[in-house]
């Protein structure tokens, strides 16, 4: 599959666009949107595209009015992977996406011509439907309920067309712009097979209008309109709606011997409301095994994630430690490990770019290969280094992680730490604000392989290290604007302890999301140094 996206517009106004993988595309009427949709039903931050593992995914992000997927109405928060060919409506756009799915059998449209007889199908016509065709519309309305994609469905609604308007030949199309359409099914009488498929673009037009239109070989009717030069003396155009869409036209003509019958029209509408409703139905059944299936694979990878990590409450030596960690939307791989070796207590924090499966996998390799160098002894820089040259020689292109590491004395006075561009560490201070750590250390793990610098900070007795992922600070509210470092460590101030301070953090993110699922992963952690009691005087 070509891995960038590209996007039409099928309703409302705007170029064709493409995206590469590797940022975000957001959906929204905000200016600085990279889709900008200038219309009151969209949200300002309505939803957000994103390439994962190679597979485009639509987030609608608690917009006003939703997002669909081909008519089906998609639950807010909940990342839905794309197919080609999929349409997202985004009242009042539509838009196709392309993925450089399968090649389509498109067909050649007649010249449109000045003046031919386009004539509407009155309503009392449409209602007129003998008993013999009706039982063919029972048959075929059982056999497209069990149809198992849209192009059998489309063939099995095409032979039915032939039996059952007296037409010698059927077409089931889908626009693609206005202009191309797929052939999804083709079917013609016996006589007609080596007929070439032409079609008119007058009526195709006239039937986008919504309604059941015909041309009819009448002496008024100008020659210019090439399919009645080739022979064709009558032509039948229906729309196919899916929902209040578009999606499609069932297109019927006849040349000189074969006589459609009088009821054909009403049997073609009625056959276009069942192959209607059966697309609606496979696209229901598609959009829920998508969603089934990245719900699999997340929930697969959130367990690995939850026991790669410690307890969310423990201690080693004199060190306490409380962390909370939710996951957001889709794995982002945020990495905890807590731990002791022969130069005392260490604990590292810090998140893996990306998302899915992939970063998962690197969050694991990180976090077992570093816990492994650290509790046999070695130095903060040099399992630093050690990680960072392991992940140079097995990650792809667009992987690294961001990370602080740090080594804490069994006496509670010194910290030593690593800064791996994570830059999201405090220290809460009592009866003083919490200020950010300004760390030494070096560009995030899996970028360079610049050797990492260490820095060393004094501790007081009361002292707590507080670390958090981005996902705390970059989460966005309605609004879509972003919590912000500032504010996490405002929320820090006269916090007790340890415990505390991660409930404090989280209820400030809870309040900031306002209930809507944190879009990456979350993680809080705060640490604080024991002193051992002093025994009592006799």
């Amino acid at each position: 599959m070509n891995a960038n996206l590209k996007l039409s517009y099928l309703k409302g106004d705007g170029q064709p666009c493409e995206y590469a993988p590797g940022k975000a595309v957001t959906i929204g009427r905000t200016a600085d949107s990279v889709i900008h949709l200038n219309d009151q039903h969209v949200s300002r931050r309505h939803a957000t595209l994103n390439c994962i593992e190679g597979n485009w995914t639509l987030v609608d992000n608690g917009s006003r009015h939703g997002t669909l997927i081909n008519g089906t109405l998609l639950a807010a928060q909940e990342p839905c992977v794309l197919a080609h060919g999929d349409q997202v409506g985004i009242k009042p756009y539509v838009l196709r996406v392309d993925l450089g799915g399968e090649s389509m059998t498109l067909l050649h449209l007649s010249p449109e011509g000045s003046a031919v007889n386009v004539q509407l199908i009155e309503q009392d016509e449409l209602q007129n439907l003998a008993g013999k065709r009706l039982r063919v519309l029972l048959d075929v309305a059982a056999k497209l309920q069990d149809a198992s994609d849209e192009k059998s469905l489309a063939q099995t609604a095409a032979v039915a067309l032939i039996q059952g308007t007296g037409f010698a030949r059927a077409l089931v199309l889908r626009s693609q712009d206005g202009a191309v359409f797929e052939v999804l099914a083709s079917e013609a009488l016996q006589s007609h097979r080596d007929a070439q498929a032409r079609v008119s673009r007058t009526l195709l037009r006239a039937a986008a209008s919504g309604k059941a239109v015909r041309l009819e070989d009448a002496q008024e009717m100008n020659m210019s309109e090439s399919i009645l030069g080739e022979g064709v003396t009558a032509a039948l155009c229906i729309p196919i709606f899916l929902g209040v869409n578009i999606e499609g036209f069932i297109y019927l003509d006849s040349t000189s011997g074969v006589t459609p019958g009088n009821d054909a029209a009403a049997f073609a509408v009625a056959l276009g409301q069942f192959i209607g409703m059966g697309l609606g139905e496979i696209r229901r059944r598609d959009l829920a095994q998508r969603q089934m299936h990245i719900q699999r694979e997340l929930s697969a990878a959130h367990d690995v994630q939850r026991r790669l990590m410690p307890a969310e409450t423990g201690a080693i030596g004199s060190w306490r430690w409380t962390f909370n960690c939710e996951p957001g939307r889709v794995v982002a791989g945020d990495i905890i490990g807590a731990g002791e070796g022969a130069d005392g207590f260490w604990f590292f924090l810090g998140d893996v770019a990306g998302k899915g499966m992939s970063a998962g996998m690197l969050m694991a390799s990180i976090q077992a290969y570093l816990a492994a160098e650290l509790e046999r002894g070695g130095s903060v820089v040099d399992s630093m280094n050690a990680v960072n040259s392991y992940v140079r020689r097995h990650r792809s292109a667009s992987e690294f992680a961001t990370l602080m590491a740090l080594r804490l004395s069994n006496d509670g006075r010194v910290l030593r730490m690593v800064d791996a561009g994570h830059a999201m560490g405090a220290i809460v201070r009592a009866g003083a604000a919490a200020t950010l750590i300004d760390c030494n250390g070096g560009p995030p793990i899996g970028v360079l392989d610049d050797a990492y610098e260490c820095s060393e900070f004094e501790l007081q007795p009361s002292d707590r290290i507080v670390l958090f992922s981005d996902g705390v600070s970059e989460q966005r509210n309605a609004d879509g604007e972003e919590l912000g470092i500032e504010r996490v460590l405002d929320s820090l101030a006269n916090s007790k302890d340890e415990g505390d301070d991660v409930e404090r953090v989280m209820n400030l993110l809870r309040a900031h999301a306002a209930g809507a699922p944190f879009t990456d992963d979350v993680s809080v952690a705060s640490l604080r140094f024991v002193s051992a009691e002093k025994p009592p005087k006799i």
